[in-house]
């Protein structure tokens, strides 16, 4: 009686053994397909109200969502909302201004650190591009050569994609 008492103990022991292991592994591949679709970045700067964002890669983008991309000529990546899609107009009026269906604002002649800036050249908006907007007046943006439209399959491309505000 004993004896069997052991075995079935050892039964579910090897059992309990073999269902955490698949656990295991089952909550390791969940994290890496997580991990693999969803980062967490921080907003250092003042472009835009909200701190934290939750980086969905390889999702669509539309107007009124947050994009995350990498920009070399600032040599990091900024989250800025989508304001302009295929086929929307950009137009500088007399004043210098930049028009996208709303006034996106005055372009600045320099960056902070001194840098010369020029402004986007005004026109169509083609398919696979987005004009990244923030509403801080000094915003480093679409507004601007140096950031210019942003490819959305590049964006993508970076394991960079839609960005969600978490606060």
């Amino acid at each position: 009686m004993m004896k069997s008492l052991l075995m079935i103990k050892n039964a579910w022991s090897k059992r309990f053994i073999y269902q955490a292991l698949l656990f295991g592994f089952g909550l390791i591949v969940l994290f890496e397909g997580i991990t693999r679709s969803t980062s967490l970045a921080i907003n250092q700067s003042d472009s835009l109200p909200q701190k934290a964002f939750l980086i969905l890669k390889g999702k669509d983008l539309k107007r009124g969502q947050y994009l995350s991309f990498k920009n070399s000529w600032f040599k990091a990546s900024l989250i800025k909302e989508v304001i302009g899609v295929a086929g929307d107009k950009i137009i500088q009026d007399e004043e210098g201004q930049i028009w996208i269906a709303r006034k996106v604002g005055m372009p600045l002649s320099h960056s902070k650190e001194g840098k010369p800036l020029h402004t986007i050249t005004p026109g169509l908006i083609p398919f696979g591009y987005v004009f990244a907007y923030a509403p801080h007046p000094r915003s480093f943006d679409s507004r601007y050569q140096e950031v210019g439209l942003v490819s959305i399959d590049q964006a993508l491309d970076q394991a960079l994609g839609q960005a969600v505000p978490l606060f």
